[in-house]
């Protein structure tokens, strides 16, 4: 019975063995051929553009340090300047109308985005926003340094779970 065991124990640990290495195999295959999803898709006044969470980095060129009122204390933001997405788009001059997961919208006027200039938010305090603290991608206004905490017109502007853009062509 002892022999018949351990032959067992031998065999299945074989196959246990190589079942694993295939597995590691096909994952190491297949993940290199995995496209990045993309976090956001801008239309309306330029051609359909998608950006992956890396792009958005690489084009990453604003750091906002505020307070909202949904956070507690100061908070530290990463990520894509609105003025910096309307040059990528070669747009200086437009408003931009943002959509939520959600389908919940908001424009952001040229107004704003010369005196404000909120940032798509990909990052807080460090770490990669996600969907269950208002990401990926949270638009941000520089509220405290504006002394702007209260002020409810650029709360409703600060669309959180952002995945569309729409180039307004007026």
């Amino acid at each position: 019975m002892t022999n018949y065991r351990a032959a067992s124990i031998k065999y299945y640990s074989s196959r246990v063995v190589s079942f694993l290495l295939i597995s590691t195999l096909l994952l190491l295959l297949l993940g290199s051929r995995v496209e990045a999803k993309p976090l956001l898709t801008v239309s309306g006044d330029v051609a359909k553009q998608s950006f992956t969470r890396e792009q958005l980095m690489q084009i990453a060129d604003r750091t906002i340090t505020t307070r909202t009122p949904w956070t507690e204390g100061v908070q530290v933001f990463l990520g894509v300047s609105t003025q910096k997405l309307l040059e990528t788009l070669n747009r200086p001059k437009n408003s931009l109308k943002v959509y939520a997961l959600n389908d919940y919208w908001a424009e952001i006027p040229t107004n704003d985005i010369d005196k404000y200039n909120p940032v798509f938010a990909i990052k807080k305090n460090g770490d990669w926003m996600r969907v269950r603290d208002k990401g990926p991608i949270w638009v941000i206004y520089p509220l405290t340094e504006f002394d702007q905490l209260d002020n409810e017109v650029l709360h409703s502007r600060m669309i959180w779970q952002a995945n569309h853009v729409e180039v307004l062509g007026y």
